[in-house]
Parts: structure tokens; C-alpha cells; sequence
């Protein structure tokens, strides 16, 4: 996918708002995209094993390059590594809200990577919430191709 370019304009007054446009990449694309087959595909380097999620085209390990063919897809199952009660979210004008009742959000590691996917933890008691709980995702009923597909995650025996 080829980013638009957009001329450069200058301007001396405040407040202005920039808009941007660029790529996300190949590997994030097919990330984003595969969550509407309610799949999460992670980067795993060619060089070293590093297993990343979301993508990445570069290994922060070893700085070898990553490519789709190093794409590998993960269960949606994983480990809560830690996680944060949350009171405030962003509205859709970037400007925190007060939300009605706190939500949890985890560090999980996913069954199969090595880095930590940042999530919401729901549909679990706050008092059940703690590190080394599994946990798998939860799919909104009608998923589109982004994030907001990944509903949240809840815990799980198994």
C-alpha cells in the first residue's frame, strides 16, 4: 500500500490541527486485516526466534529484518504477565473521559511470543485479576479488519 503525499503548508496561527497519513507496513496490515478472521499473526525473526505481537519488520534483538513469509499465527491464548486498573479513557477527540466504573488492562503473553500484547481484561471478578492467570481473547460478534475486533480478554481453565 503506497502512503499519499501530502504538501507541506506553513502556518502562523494556533491552535492547528495536522493531519498524517503513512503505512503501517505489510506486517501490521496483515495483522489488522487477519483480525477480522478472528486471528492474531505475529512476527517471528528469521535470525533469533524473537517472536513479536503486534508485527514488527525489525527485531529489536538482533536487528535482523522481518518479512510476511516470517509471519506466524498464535492461538488467541496466553499468560497475564501484569496488568493496571484503568479510570480515565480517550474520546474520540484525544481528550481523557472519566469512565462510570474502572476497567482492568493486561500485559499478556501470548502462547507463542515473546513480547507482551496490551489489552483489556474483562468478564472476570477484579479480585480474581492476577499475574500468571490464562487468558484468551474475546471476538466482538461481527469483526471489520482492526483493533477493536479484540473485544477483550478473559480468563480461562484449561
Amino acid at each position: 500500500m503506497k502512503a499519499e503525499r501530502i504538501q507541506a503548508i506553513e502556518t502562523n496561527t494556533l491552535p492547528y490541527a495536522a493531519g498524517f497519513c503513512w503505512s503501517t507496513g505489510i506486517l501490521m496490515e496483515k495483522f489488522i486485516k487477519s483480525l477480522a478472521q478472528k486471528e492474531i499473526w505475529a512476527a517471528k525473526c528469521p535470525r533469533c526466534g524473537y517472536t513479536y505481537v503486534p508485527p514488527r519488520n525489525r527485531c529489536g534483538q538482533c536487528d535482523a529484518k522481518i518479512e510476511e513469509k516470517d509471519l506466524v499465527r498464535l492461538s488467541g491464548k496466553g499468560i497475564l504477565v501484569g496488568f493496571t486498573k484503568a479510570y480515565v479513557q480517550l474520546d474520540a477527540s484525544s481528550k481523557f473521559v472519566d469512565l462510570d466504573e474502572p476497567i482492568f488492562i493486561g500485559a499478556i503473553k501470548l502462547d507463542g511470543a515473546d513480547s507482551n500484547l496490551f489489552m483489556q481484561i474483562a468478564d472476570i471478578e477484579p479480585q480474581d485479576i492476577k499475574e500468571g492467570i490464562k487468558v484468551q481473547v474475546e471476538w466482538q460478534k461481527e469483526t471489520k479488519g482492526e483493533l477493536a475486533d479484540i473485544r477483550y480478554f478473559k480468563h480461562f481453565e484449561g
